[in-house]
Protein backbone atom coordinates (compact mmCIF):
# COMPACT_ATOMS: atom_id res chain seq x y z
CA UNK A 1 0.00 0.00 0.00
CA UNK A 2 2.68 2.32 0.63
CA UNK A 3 4.53 1.39 -2.31
CA UNK A 4 1.71 2.56 -4.29
CA UNK A 5 0.83 5.57 -2.80
CA UNK A 6 4.83 6.56 -3.48
CA UNK A 7 4.34 5.63 -6.78
CA UNK A 8 1.21 7.96 -6.67
CA UNK A 9 2.97 11.11 -5.21
CA UNK A 10 5.63 10.22 -7.84
CA UNK A 11 4.18 10.35 -10.88
CA UNK A 12 1.55 13.41 -9.35
CA UNK A 13 5.10 15.10 -8.42
CA UNK A 14 6.57 14.73 -12.26
CA UNK A 15 3.21 15.81 -13.92
CA UNK A 16 3.06 19.20 -11.64
CA UNK A 17 6.71 19.16 -12.77
CA UNK A 18 6.18 19.07 -16.42
CA UNK A 19 3.38 21.28 -16.55
CA UNK A 20 5.13 23.98 -14.76
CA UNK A 21 7.83 23.30 -17.12
CA UNK A 22 5.69 23.78 -19.79
CA UNK A 23 4.63 26.87 -18.34
CA UNK A 24 7.50 28.30 -17.73
CA UNK A 25 8.79 27.45 -21.73
CA UNK A 26 5.56 28.98 -22.59
CA UNK A 27 6.31 32.25 -20.95
CA UNK A 28 9.98 32.28 -21.30
CA UNK A 29 9.31 31.80 -25.34
CA UNK A 30 6.67 35.18 -24.70
CA UNK A 31 8.65 37.23 -23.41
CA UNK A 32 11.65 36.55 -26.07
CA UNK A 33 8.59 37.43 -28.76
CA UNK A 34 8.13 40.45 -27.34
CA UNK A 35 11.66 40.98 -26.63
CA UNK A 36 12.49 40.25 -30.44
CA UNK A 37 9.32 42.65 -31.81
CA UNK A 38 10.81 45.69 -29.19
CA UNK A 39 13.95 45.12 -31.16
CA UNK A 40 12.83 44.93 -34.23
CA UNK A 41 10.64 47.65 -33.34
CA UNK A 42 14.01 49.68 -32.67
CA UNK A 43 15.84 48.77 -35.45
CA UNK A 44 13.05 50.20 -37.70
CA UNK A 45 12.47 53.37 -35.90
CA UNK A 46 15.83 54.05 -35.76
CA UNK A 47 16.85 53.60 -39.92
CA UNK A 48 16.73 56.51 -41.88
CA UNK A 49 14.04 58.62 -43.09
CA UNK A 50 13.85 58.76 -47.38
CA UNK A 51 13.65 62.21 -48.44
CA UNK A 52 13.54 63.60 -51.75
CA UNK A 53 14.63 67.08 -52.99
CA UNK A 54 13.11 69.32 -55.72
CA UNK A 55 15.26 69.55 -58.85
CA UNK A 56 15.42 73.46 -58.56
CA UNK A 57 16.38 75.76 -55.21
CA UNK A 58 16.54 79.06 -54.17
CA UNK A 59 19.24 79.63 -51.99
CA UNK A 60 19.09 83.09 -50.16
CA UNK A 61 22.48 84.27 -48.88
CA UNK A 62 22.92 85.90 -45.21
CA UNK A 63 22.99 89.38 -47.32
CA UNK A 64 19.93 89.10 -49.46
CA UNK A 65 21.61 87.80 -52.39
CA UNK A 66 19.67 84.85 -53.96
CA UNK A 67 21.30 82.08 -56.26
CA UNK A 68 19.09 79.00 -57.76
CA UNK A 69 20.43 75.88 -59.03
CA UNK A 70 20.20 72.09 -58.18
CA UNK A 71 21.50 70.65 -55.25
CA UNK A 72 24.42 68.33 -55.69
CA UNK A 73 26.31 68.02 -52.56
CA UNK A 74 26.42 68.95 -48.80
CA UNK A 75 29.93 68.83 -47.74
CA UNK A 76 29.47 68.30 -43.83
CA UNK A 77 33.89 68.24 -43.70
CA UNK A 78 34.61 71.19 -45.91
CA UNK A 79 31.01 73.37 -44.61
CA UNK A 80 30.07 73.73 -48.56
CA UNK A 81 27.06 73.46 -50.67
CA UNK A 82 27.91 72.47 -54.10
CA UNK A 83 24.54 73.60 -56.55
CA UNK A 84 24.57 73.19 -60.38
CA UNK A 85 23.66 76.66 -61.78
CA UNK A 86 23.19 78.43 -65.05
CA UNK A 87 27.08 79.08 -64.93
CA UNK A 88 27.97 75.25 -64.07
CA UNK A 89 29.16 74.41 -60.63
CA UNK A 90 29.33 76.35 -57.97
CA UNK A 91 30.10 75.94 -54.07
CA UNK A 92 28.60 78.02 -51.39
CA UNK A 93 30.26 78.21 -47.79
CA UNK A 94 27.58 76.51 -45.65
CA UNK A 95 28.18 79.91 -43.31
CA UNK A 96 26.89 82.46 -45.63
CA UNK A 97 23.61 81.10 -46.51
CA UNK A 98 20.82 81.64 -44.53
CA UNK A 99 18.48 79.45 -45.75
CA UNK A 100 17.39 76.50 -48.90
CA UNK A 101 14.14 77.00 -50.18
CA UNK A 102 12.38 74.93 -52.79
CA UNK A 103 9.58 75.65 -54.81
CA UNK A 104 6.84 73.82 -54.86
CA UNK A 105 6.94 74.95 -58.90
CA UNK A 106 10.08 72.56 -59.20
CA UNK A 107 9.61 69.41 -60.26
CA UNK A 108 10.36 66.64 -57.39
CA UNK A 109 11.03 62.69 -57.69
CA UNK A 110 8.62 60.93 -55.71
CA UNK A 111 9.66 57.29 -55.63
CA UNK A 112 7.62 55.09 -57.19
CA UNK A 113 6.10 57.80 -58.98
CA UNK A 114 8.41 59.01 -60.88
CA UNK A 115 8.33 63.21 -61.45
CA UNK A 116 5.47 65.18 -59.88
CA UNK A 117 5.44 68.71 -59.54
CA UNK A 118 3.96 69.87 -56.16
CA UNK A 119 0.68 72.22 -55.15
CA UNK A 120 -2.97 71.69 -57.09
CA UNK A 121 -1.02 68.84 -59.00
CA UNK A 122 -0.18 66.91 -56.23
CA UNK A 123 -1.49 67.83 -52.89
CA UNK A 124 0.13 66.91 -49.92
CA UNK A 125 -1.07 63.83 -48.17
CA UNK A 126 0.09 65.11 -44.74
CA UNK A 127 0.86 67.77 -41.74
CA UNK A 128 4.57 69.60 -42.59
CA UNK A 129 7.26 68.62 -40.15
CA UNK A 130 9.85 70.52 -38.71
CA UNK A 131 13.36 68.36 -37.71
CA UNK A 132 15.94 70.69 -35.96
CA UNK A 133 19.21 69.63 -34.59
CA UNK A 134 20.10 67.58 -36.82
CA UNK A 135 23.57 66.39 -37.61
CA UNK A 136 24.95 67.16 -41.35
CA UNK A 137 26.38 64.15 -41.55
CA UNK A 138 23.08 62.57 -40.54
CA UNK A 139 21.84 63.89 -44.08
CA UNK A 140 23.11 62.22 -47.07
CA UNK A 141 22.38 62.67 -50.91
CA UNK A 142 21.85 59.53 -52.95
CA UNK A 143 21.06 60.94 -56.50
CA UNK A 144 21.51 64.46 -56.80
CA UNK A 145 19.57 64.23 -60.61
CA UNK A 146 16.76 63.20 -58.36
CA UNK A 147 17.03 64.58 -55.21
CA UNK A 148 16.85 61.46 -53.97
CA UNK A 149 18.60 61.35 -49.88
CA UNK A 150 18.03 60.09 -46.80
CA UNK A 151 18.47 61.36 -43.70
CA UNK A 152 18.90 59.63 -39.65
CA UNK A 153 16.59 61.28 -37.12
CA UNK A 154 17.24 58.81 -34.22
CA UNK A 155 19.24 61.38 -32.25
CA UNK A 156 16.81 64.29 -32.35
CA UNK A 157 13.37 62.23 -32.25
CA UNK A 158 11.92 59.72 -30.31
CA UNK A 159 11.22 56.03 -31.40
CA UNK A 160 7.82 56.92 -31.13
CA UNK A 161 7.67 59.75 -32.85
CA UNK A 162 10.31 58.28 -35.20
CA UNK A 163 7.80 55.47 -35.58
CA UNK A 164 4.96 57.90 -36.28
CA UNK A 165 7.02 59.08 -39.43
CA UNK A 166 7.25 56.04 -40.83
CA UNK A 167 3.13 55.09 -40.50
CA UNK A 168 2.74 58.52 -42.53
CA UNK A 169 4.83 57.07 -45.24
CA UNK A 170 3.48 54.18 -45.29
CA UNK A 171 0.20 56.06 -45.60
CA UNK A 172 -3.21 53.45 -46.81
CA UNK A 173 -0.71 50.95 -47.54
CA UNK A 174 -1.17 51.34 -51.42
CA UNK A 175 0.49 54.59 -52.16
CA UNK A 176 3.28 54.97 -50.36
CA UNK A 177 4.46 58.70 -49.35
CA UNK A 178 7.38 60.38 -49.19
CA UNK A 179 8.61 63.42 -47.29
CA UNK A 180 9.81 66.26 -49.79
CA UNK A 181 12.39 68.80 -48.66
CA UNK A 182 10.58 72.41 -48.43
CA UNK A 183 13.50 74.04 -46.63
CA UNK A 184 16.64 73.73 -45.16
CA UNK A 185 18.92 75.92 -42.59
CA UNK A 186 22.36 75.70 -41.25
CA UNK A 187 24.14 76.47 -38.07
CA UNK A 188 27.73 76.10 -38.81
CA UNK A 189 29.26 76.50 -34.88
CA UNK A 190 27.34 73.34 -34.11
CA UNK A 191 27.43 71.36 -37.12
CA UNK A 192 24.17 70.75 -37.14
CA UNK A 193 20.64 71.47 -39.60
CA UNK A 194 17.41 72.31 -39.60
CA UNK A 195 14.81 70.70 -41.92
CA UNK A 196 11.20 71.58 -43.18
CA UNK A 197 9.51 68.70 -45.03
CA UNK A 198 6.24 67.94 -45.93
CA UNK A 199 5.00 63.81 -47.14
CA UNK A 200 3.41 63.85 -50.32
Amino acid sequence: MKRKTLSFLVVALFTVTAGMAAQVNAASQEVQKQNLRSVQAQANASGPIPVALPTQAEIVMKGGEKRDGRVLQIDEKEQKLLIQGGQGKVSIPLGQIDKIMFPESATVYISDRGPVVRGDRTPAKGRPETWRGIPINAFRLLDPNQGQAEVKLESVLSLDKLDSLRSVMVGDGKNKRQFVVDQMQFDVQKKTMTIAATPY
